[in-house]
């Protein structure tokens, strides 16, 4: 039966798994996979059910314990009782590393359908609600006994060389235009419905009582005022008759233009509704604490922690004892410093990067203990009206000036210990920090991209019931995808089916026995995957073996009367066991095939996770964007996950993401926030580079430090200085990505420029099999010293540095042209409100692709 070992070809196995990140962040990492897979099967295994929707839990993340492995952790559910308390010893820790972005649970959200191209539920959709903060009981992995264990938990450590970043103070963000109150003037919701107005007249009466009602709730004085309420409560109601003014409206262009001023509307009165109430409440006052209760707090973690082992030592330095004892309470340390330090503890306190039994570490009271305290010393007045204008100033520029005040203002109330304040905050959160990467993979896309079915022609050698048995074998397996719903997690099933044809035989005793076999098997295993990894389930197996005896013989044959009796007698002993041989090699067939799935599937799931973390989250994480799962999701089609690539001081996704078409395999959405993000990342503020050494440095950060050669027309002996504040800017609108790169100075042989930028707009191609993006139109140049013989000279460089040969891929050119794609196109290439949205679908005669309606674009 060693022949099942072999029979189940788990190539590139792992790879199902970093799927939807590597299909957007790495696409050249993104290789071919064989087709021709199974029909799916029937998954009614015990513990292979839907589960019940999770409850809400603010503030707790539980965990669950009937998996029986984990790597680098599994879903989450409600625990009954708190777990026994862990020693540092127990669990491993590298301080190296800080605590990424907040952890996130989340609504149901709903399967793309065929148009509209922003979502109908303008109250809800896109924004989820998320669930942050601190640890609460969580029950372990230990807490019950799992199911058929099969390795321990692996040791893990938290990412690498990510120190906490430097924080930056952040500057008065630039106001809009004052109204005399504290309500911030909504200068670009005002222009968005102005705009809408023009460009469809049947809605320029309700745009008309939106700006009306803006404009009254701008000159109230106060946020404490009774008269907001009821302007808010109006714009609520404007809100909704939005929604249904969009639903008379055929044209998808034109209804999503209403839905998405609709959008804007409510994700300001979210927040204005609250602050309101939150100003006629009052700021309440909470004691830091006594120094008794810090001193005994202090002196019970060093208790636990006091160790000299190296266990000990890693946790007092990830959580900043030292610095706590000698800085809290103390009058000579300033309050902003204490305040700082206090949410840099809470940070990590409350981090996704934790394995489970890190965090379950942490799940203590003695620890709830030591946050509720900390809280106590980050918390500081609430500036409400500084936050309104904070995101007023967000709304109109989008600049990293405005995106660090509101993510500095939204970090102060993250931490409050007043549960109304800290809601507000999650409010922001959830609106302003929402996900800003999108990526759906059907289960259709996965299998055609898995290996093919495999056959395998082995000897047999095997004893059974005291026969041995010798011959060869015949195996044919295929293996399969199916997908579990959960509103959770992604829940995976895998399948192996096979077939076993032999030709045996088998000897005991004197008797020889010929047979001819066929037996069926079918393996599974289910996965589950979660923003904390991945965990797995122990494998089952159903067999089925049929054998059918062509002949036999006996030492005895040719003997008179003997020969008879001996074949009478071995055909009749051959009959009893008959049963109980088929049970054993049914046995024999599952246990092989269940522990070989396990064996495969735990290697191949070991490297897919190791290539992920070098090639996708080293990067982002030395970027500092924290990549965080927002959510994750598993219909009976497709894999869903939302992402948030920024860090502690930047926000994310705040407009509403297009929706792909029903029928696609793969549909991935950005906002320009992600790549915004990583621009004010890279460090190019005020740095002076020569142009062609930037670009092999910036390849070898996403290229595991193999750098590429620079293209032949970029030009030598350019150096240029980039502008202190956003060097580099990626607008996603109209149809078109504008790029804008802004120069302190641009030198080239013996001469200079100074302090100007460019823009280049880049648009779709017009062969849409590959979804490129092409450089559209003329470069621009802004700058009040630039003379006309200047801006030839510099088009004539930036023509070559941002060259019209050079296209900028966004489906990988080994997925556009595989042959299990070949029916596929491009389906959907959307522009719009912040958000790029690519999907591919079935190619069909009379299709195609969707794209954004460029301005002008007749005139170009």
């Amino acid at each position: 039966m060693s022949r099942l070992a072999h029979g189940i070809s788990w190539k590139l196995l792992g790879g199902v798994f970093v799927l939807f990140l590597l299909s957007l962040l790495a696409p050249s990492l993104w290789k071919g996979w064989n087709s021709d897979w199974l029909l799916q099967g029937d998954w009614r295994l015990s513990h292979w059910e839907t589960p019940k929707p999770l409850p809400s839990l603010r503030g707790r993340l539980p965990g669950r314990s009937e998996a029986s492995e984990v790597l680098h952790a599994g879903p989450v559910a409600r625990p009954r009782s708190r777990p026994a308390r862990l020693q540092p010893a127990d669990v491993a820790i590298d301080v190296k590393s800080e605590a990424s972005s907040l952890e996130a649970y989340h609504v149901p959200s709903q399967l793309a359908s065929t148009g509209p191209i922003v979502a109908e539920r303008i109250d809800l959709d896109p924004s989820i609600t998320e669930t942050p903060n601190l640890p609460a009981p969580r029950a372990g992995i230990d807490d019950e006994a799992s199911p058929t264990p099969e390795t321990s938990e692996p040791q893990l450590t938290l990412p690498e060389d990510h120190p906490l970043p430097a924080t930056r103070e952040p500057a008065t963000p630039q106001l809009p235009p004052a109204t005399g109150g504290q309500w911030a003037y909504p200068v670009s919701l005002v222009d968005q419905l102005k705009l809408l107005a023009e460009a469809e007249p049947a809605s320029a009466d309700w745009v008309d009582q939106v700006v009306a009602t803006v404009d009254q709730l701008s000159r109230v004085r106060t946020l404490d005022d009774p008269a907001a309420a009821q302007l808010i409560s109006r714009l609520k109601e404007l809100a909704d008759s939005g929604r249904t003014l969009a639903l008379t409206i055929d044209d998808e262009d034109r209804r999503s233009r209403i839905l998405r001023a609709g959008y804007s509307i409510i994700r300001r009165v979210s927040i204005w509704e609250p602050a309101h109430v939150l100003a006629q409440r009052g700021e309440t006052t909470q004691a830091l604490p006594t120094p008794a209760e810090w001193k005994q707090t202090m002196a019970d973690l060093y208790t636990l922690l006091g160790g000299s082992d190296q266990a000990a030592t890693t946790w007092r330095d990830y959580l900043l004892l030292e610095k706590a004892r000698s800085q809290f309470g103390y009058s000579g340390v300033p309050a902003e410093e204490q305040r700082r330090l206090a949410r840099d503890i809470l940070y990590r306190l409350q981090s996704p990067a934790l394995s489970y039994r890190q965090a379950k570490f942490l799940d203590d009271e003695l620890f709830e203990r030591f946050a509720s305290q900390l809280r106590l010393w980050a918390n500081e007045p609430s500036q409400l009206a500084a936050l309104l204008a904070a995101i007023e100033a967000y709304e109109h520029l989008e600049q990293a000036e405005q995106s660090i005040a509101l993510a500095d203002l939204y970090n102060q109330l993250r931490w409050s210990p007043d549960p109304a304040v800290e809601e507000l905050a999650e409010t922001v959160n959830a609106y302003y920090r929402n996900a800003n990467v999108r990526v759906a993979i059907s289960a259709a896309l996965v299998n055609r991209m898995l290996p093919k079915s495999t056959a395998m022609q082995e000897p047999v050698r095997d004893m059974i019931q005291g026969a041995y048995v010798e011959g060869s074998s015949a195996t044919h397996t295929q293996l399969q995808l199916v997908l579990l719903p959960d509103e959770h997690c992604w829940r995976l099933g895998l399948e192996a089916r096979g077939s076993v044809t032999s030709s045996t035989a088998s000897s005991k005793g004197p008797a020889r026995f010929y047979q001819d076999g066929l037996s069926y098997y079918r393996a599974r295993k289910m996965l589950m995957v979660d923003n904390r990894g991945v965990r797995m389930f122990s494998a089952e197996a159903q067999a089925d073996a049929k054998s059918h005896m062509i002949d036999f013989e006996t030492d005895f044959d040719g003997i008179p009367f003997l020969g008879g009796f001996a074949r009478g007698l071995a055909l009749q002993k051959y009959e009893e066991v008959s049963p109980a041989a088929k049970q054993e090699v049914e046995s024999k067939i599952v246990g092989r095939a269940s522990g070989q799935l396990d064996r495969e599937v735990a290697v191949k799931l070991q490297e897919g996770q190791k290539n992920f973390q070098v090639k996708v989250l080293d990067p982002l994480r030395e970027l500092k964007l924290d990549p965080t799962a927002v959510s994750m999701q598993t219909t009976t089609e497709r894999l869903i996950a939302r992402y948030r690539l920024a860090g502690r001081e930047q926000v994310a996704a705040h407009t509403p993401r297009p929706q792909a078409p029903g029928d696609s395999l793969l549909s991935v959405q950005i906002h320009e926030s992600a790549m915004n993000n990583a621009m004010e990342n890279l460090g190019l503020q005020g740095r002076r580079v020569e142009l062609r050494e930037l670009y092999k440095e910036i390849t070898a950060r996403f290229s595991q430090g193999n750098a590429l050669t620079p293209p032949d027309d970029l030009p030598e002996g350019v150096f240029v200085t980039f502008a202190e504040q956003d060097p580099v800017r990626i607008d996603c609108q109209d149809g078109r990505v504008r790029l804008t790169i802004r120069l302190k100075e641009l030198s080239h042989g013996n001469k200079k420029w100074n302090d100007f930028l460019i823009r280049a707009y880049y648009a779709p191609d017009s062969d849409q099999l590959d979804a490129n993006l092409v450089r559209d139109g003329v470069i621009e140049l802004g700058g009040e010293r630039l003379r006309f013989g200047d801006q030839v000279a510099l088009r004539g460089i930036f023509s070559r540095v941002l060259s019209r040969n050079r296209k900028l891929e966004l489906v990988n050119k080994q997925i556009a042209q595989s042959k299990e794609l070949r029916d596929q196109q491009v389906t959907q290439f959307v522009i719009h409100d912040g958000w790029l949205g690519v999907a591919l679908g079935p190619k069909l005669a009379d299709r195609t692709t969707t794209l954004t309606p460029i301005p002008g674009a007749k005139n170009r």
